[in-house]
């Protein structure tokens, strides 16, 4: 069973909106990440048909006490419907609707050498100029690319660095 794309993005969309109603997308959202960081064999173990269901749905229903009731649904109907592995992406698509409706895109910047935190504010902000939403940046470092910074927010890649510049003139003068 495929673990991407639709799925994960239905429960999402149904998660948000009642979250939306109930005016607790942040608690939905903190709710939802727990849940997603469960331990793998854990996970598992929810997921393995030769135990029982209803042992399974017991533990499960252990795990989300105390959260609001239709995240203990979702973890129930999961159960019932062999899907419970799909939480972590349902958790990732509730956090990735959340940020679209208000706005935030993701960057992920990558550099030749780590950036400290006032250089790193700086290249948020300059990103947000530039792409007139707010940024929700992750930074890397990657030594290979000599200098520079390779950024990419959503879909579009920006490729500054000393390295696609190098390459960009060694084909260039291979060409002449």
């Amino acid at each position: 069973m495929a673990l991407g794309g639709s799925a994960p993005r239905r429960y999402g969309e149904a998660m948000l909106d009642l979250a939306a109603e109930e005016k607790a997308v942040d608690e939905y959202r903190g709710a939802l990440a727990d849940l997603a960081g469960i331990d793998p064999l854990a996970l598992r173990s929810l997921a393995d048909p030769s135990i029982a269901r209803e042992r399974r749905l017991a533990a499960a229903q252990a795990m989300v006490l105390g959260r609001p009731p239709a995240l203990r649904g979702l973890v129930a109907l999961l159960i019932r419907r062999e899907r419970i592995e799909l939480l972590p992406a349902i958790s990732a698509a509730f956090g990735d609707l959340v940020d679209e409706r208000e706005g935030v895109a993701k960057a992920r910047v990558t550099t030749a050498v780590a950036l400290d935190a006032k250089q790193r504010t700086g290249v948020v902000e300059r990103l947000e100029k530039a792409t007139g939403k707010r940024i929700k940046a992750t930074f890397t470092v990657d030594p290979e690319l000599m200098g520079g910074a390779r950024v990419q927010v959503g879909d579009h890649l920006v490729d500054a660095s000393l390295r696609a510049q190098l390459g960009a003139m060694r084909t260039q003068l291979a060409r002449s």
